[in-house]
Order: C-alpha cells, then structure tokens, then sequence
C-alpha cells in the first residue's frame, strides 16, 4: 500500500512539474527502484577534510577508523577524535610510495598496496616484495581480501607477474605460464558472496574458484572488443562492471559503457559518457542500496539508480575527479578526489 501512495505521489509531481529531484535516502521503500526512471540524486551537504591531499584509496577498520592512501603523501588514519599521518618521517614507511589500493582484513590489519606489499599490524610496518617473497614484481596495483583472510593482488605489469594468494604463510603466484590467467596485467579484484576470486585481466573476465579458472571472452559476453575494467558485487551477488572502448578508436574516444553479469547473461545497462577516465582505470562501487557508482581517474562520477544516471560534479566544491570512493560503517560515503576527501 505504501508504495502504491508513494508512486501515485510520483505520477502527481511528474504531471506538474516534469522532474523531480528526490533525495536518495527517502526512496528506500521502493521495491524495484528500476521500474522508475526519473529519480535525481541529490548530493546534499559535504564534509570536507585532508584539504591538499591527493587521495587514491578508502577503507574501514573494525572501529570505524578510516584508512586513507595518498600519491606521494602517506598513510593516513582518520577518525572523528584524531588524525594520524604514517610517513618514512614518523615511521618505517618507506619513502617514495605511491598508495594504489587499501583493504583491512578481519582482525584490522592494513594491507596497503604499493612499490610492493605493506601490512600495518597496528604496530609496525612489513614490506614484502620480490626480494623477500614469490612476488613476481615490487609493484601491488589492486587488493582484494577474502572471508578467509587470504589476500589476492594484482603484482604485474605489461606481459609481467600476475595473480598473487597469501593465505599469511604462503605465497602462491598465477601467471599465463602456469594457470589459465589469459594475460599477466589485472585491472580489478572482486570477490563474490562465494569466496570465487574475479579478475578483469584486458579483453577477459576471469573467475577462479578453488583453483578451478573460468575465462570469459567478448564472445561469451556478448561484448565488442573491449577492455575491462572496474568490478564489484551487489547483494544478490551479482556482478556491475565496466568495459571500456578506448582502444577501439583512437581519434574519438567513445564512452566506457557499465554491464551486469549474472553468471550466465551480461546485459549492458547504459553508456558512462559522463566520465572520462584512463583507460581501464574506471571503477566501481557499490552501497548497501546495491546503488551503482562509477568513478574513474580522469574526471567524473555519477550513481546508476535502476535506469538512470545521475552525474556528481564536484568542481564548485574545488575537486575535478574523484580517485577513490567508499562507503563508511555508517553508511556515508566517502569520494577521494585530487584535493582531499569529501563525505557525505
């Protein structure tokens, strides 16, 4: 009954007005929000902190502590009460390191993503690398943590390294000589509901589960010869990603175009034509509301509400692009952008 009021509601305001503007918390009750095709995020108030700071990676711990990685500039630990700075100033942070990627594990370690491997107990720092371990490469682009705690990255580079596993004593390493991993360089990680490991890795969609590999090509996609890009999961474990066409033309770049897969069927639900990102570099995230958003390096960010984009602009708050996005505990969302980190 209520929805029924609420979409009445709707044909009213359409009829008078022709749009509307809803703020996306107060549309919660709507069963299939992809039935309704005109709903306008409204970004709100933002908080602003880390003025200056370049920001390329989120994440959360346990107690609510957010972890930030920068370009150059360090570790950063934030929380309501403190910030904390971690660089080879202060710490056994090395100098020169670029943060891609941050994931926290169960028991609240930082697994920090950079020239190498970093993991921050709470107490000290341990680099691991090609010198120390089976890494193929002192590089860690990407990192995904699974329900077991294994850590999965990405430490390649063109027609080098691969797929890594460390399950906290060994390290396990993937590569087109010795697994069906049909190319070393991996854009993106995501784990599903399943612990099933999935990998973009160039024109391939790869899935492993308990060493079982699964490549997916444009054919088995229904998908033009393109390049993958950003993956993520919503809550009925079904997978959003991005293709990106860059590579298709090189005098005109056409937009990258976001997909579902469900493991059977991928459907493109829309051209991204409101970003513009390094190739393969566009992300995706999603929130507890499995609302869509696709970010990239470039400039841009919108949110995908069943059938409709809505583009985030936050040049009138001094940011161009937003590098990095994740959503708290609480449920409000974190961007990184090139000047610091807005919340929502």
């Amino acid at each position: 009954m209520k929805k029924l009021v609420f979409l009445f509601y709707l044909a009213v305001v359409f009829y008078s007005c022709e749009k509307l503007n809803v703020n996306i918390e107060n549309i919660e009750d709507i069963e299939n929000i992809e039935d309704i095709e005109d709903i306008e995020f409204e970004l709100g108030s933002l908080q602003k902190i880390l003025d200056g700071y370049v920001i390329q990676a989120i994440d959360f711990d346990s107690k609510g502590n957010a972890w930030i990685g920068t370009f150059n500039q360090g570790l950063i630990r934030y929380n309501a009460e403190e910030t904390v700075f971690y660089n080879s100033d202060n710490s056994a942070f090395p100098k020169g390191f670029v943060i891609w990627d941050i994931a926290v594990d169960k028991n609240d370690n930082v697994w920090i993503s950079s020239n190498g491997l970093l993991k921050y107990d709470g107490q000290k720092f341990t680099l691991y690398n090609s010198q120390n371990t089976a890494m193929p490469e002192d590089v860690a682009s990407t990192i995904a943590i699974d329900s077991k705690n294994n850590i999965w990255l990405a430490s390649c580079r063109f027609q080098q390294g691969g797929l890594v596993k460390y399950d906290g004593s060994k390290w396990t390493v993937y590569t087109p000589g010795n697994s069906a991993l049909p190319d070393n360089l991996i854009n993106d990680i995501a784990i599903d509901q399943s612990d099933n490991v999935w990998l973009t890795v160039n024109n391939y969609l790869v899935k492993v589960s308990n060493n079982k590999w699964k490549v997916y090509d444009k054919n088995d996609l229904g998908l033009t010869n393109s390049i993958f890009s950003g993956i993520q999961f919503n809550s009925k474990n079904i997978l959003f990603g991005v293709v990106d066409h860059s590579f298709n033309n090189l005098l005109i770049q056409p937009p990258c175009e976001l997909y579902h897969f469900d493991g059977n069927k991928s459907t493109i639900l829309s051209k991204i034509d409101h970003i513009t990102s390094i190739p393969g570099r566009t992300k995706v995230s999603i929130d507890h509301n499995d609302y869509v958003w696709c970010y990239g390096m470039g400039s841009g960010c919108g949110v995908w509400i069943g059938k409709h984009w809505t583009k985030i602009d936050f040049s009138e708050w001094g940011a161009s692009s937003v590098w990095a996005m994740k959503e708290a505990p609480d449920y409000r969302i974190w961007f990184g952008t090139e000047d610091g980190v807005y919340i929502r």
